[in-house]
């Protein structure tokens, strides 16, 4: 049976037919036959959830597939057949049953799909996703989520997360999943379906996924963790971040050390560096490496970039470069 056959759009061998079609669900684009013209035969079966839709799409003849950019949403590609070509900025590879796709909506994106390739696509709102991503990082984005466009299913995470999606279309297919009575659970797979995609698939805010978090610390040490979370930015001292931990400096600084390893400056500094390197690896810094650093409260550019490649690995200036080049 093919996959969510209960949720079928349409079945067209009329390319004209199928882009108007799919369109609709997702963006304008252009879609042109490469060869076989007289196998293609579309089909598009869609299922809308509570933060996603999940899809299953097939051309039958091999197709290229250019719509620009996505702009308002992200779209998950995991081939069950065959095969594609996917580029997505400057990134550029071969997508098949253990290489998955993401495609940022910032980036021009442009697809072959290969005569008898069959994918299952997860759709979300660009929206929806940056809202989730806030909410698990606890940090409003200043620049856009933006994800290394390839899904490597050899690694045992993604693997395991490829599962995780599978069984959800399993469930729509046997009817209890994506129907008016699943609602409630239908929320909570879709957000682990997320959060756990966020902790897996590299992305520029996944150094802030990478911290255990401090659970057995006393109550005023998360206070003042949230403190410089929300304050970052501004020029805090010391005395304000215990003030709003509602605590003496002593002892803040002790349980700090003891807790995390740290003072409260320097989480102050990790947390400035972090909002810092995921403006950097947006691809959407208008200013100077200066410019972002000085606005996150690190104005002195020397010091900034040494403690920039101790925590990172690289210098300021390559994760733009990087950024800005896979935008291309």
């Amino acid at each position: 049976m093919t996959p969510l056959s209960q949720h079928a759009l349409f079945r067209t061998s009329d390319p004209d037919h199928a882009r108007e079609l799919v369109a609709r669900k997702f963006c304008g684009h252009r879609l042109e036959p490469l060869a076989e013209r007289d196998a293609f035969d579309a089909r598009h079966h869609f299922a809308r959830g509570a933060m996603l839709a999940i899809n299953y799409m097939q051309y039958g003849a091999t197709v290229l597939i250019d719509p620009g950019e996505l702009r308002d949403f992200y779209l998950i590609q995991i081939p069950v057949a065959g095969g594609a070509q996917i580029a997505n900025g400057s990134v550029v590879f071969d997508s098949d049953t253990e290489n998955g796709t993401i495609l940022n909506p910032d980036r021009k994106t442009r697809m072959v799909w290969h005569a008898g390739c069959e994918q299952y696509l997860i759709y979300i709102a660009r929206d929806v996703l940056t809202a989730f991503a806030e909410q698990l990082i606890g940090r409003y984005l200043t620049k856009p989520l933006v994800f290394d466009p390839h899904i490597d299913f050899g690694r045992r995470g993604a693997r395991n997360w490829r599962r995780k999606v599978m069984a959800i279309y399993a469930a729509a297919d046997d009817g209890s999943l994506f129907t008016a009575d699943a609602r409630q659970s239908q929320r909570m797979l879709e957000e682990q379906l997320l959060a756990t995609f966020l902790e897996i698939q590299p992305s520029n805010i996944s150094h802030f996924l990478e911290r255990a978090p401090a659970s057995l610390a006393p109550g005023y040490v998360t206070r003042a963790r949230r403190y410089i979370v929300e304050n970052a930015q501004r020029p805090i001292a010391l005395s304000d971040i215990a003030a709003a931990a509602d605590v003496s400096v002593r002892a803040l600084q002790y349980e700090f050390m003891k807790s995390l390893s740290m003072s409260p400056m320097q989480a102050l500094r990790k947390e400035r560096l972090m909002r810092i390197r995921q403006e950097l690896g947006s691809g959407h810094c208008d200013g100077t490496v200066a410019c972002v650093a000085a606005k996150w409260g690190m104005p002195h550019f020397g010091r900034f970039s040494r403690y920039y490649a101790s925590e990172f690995g690289e210098l300021p200036s390559n994760t733009i470069r990087t950024s800005k080049l896979l935008k291309q």
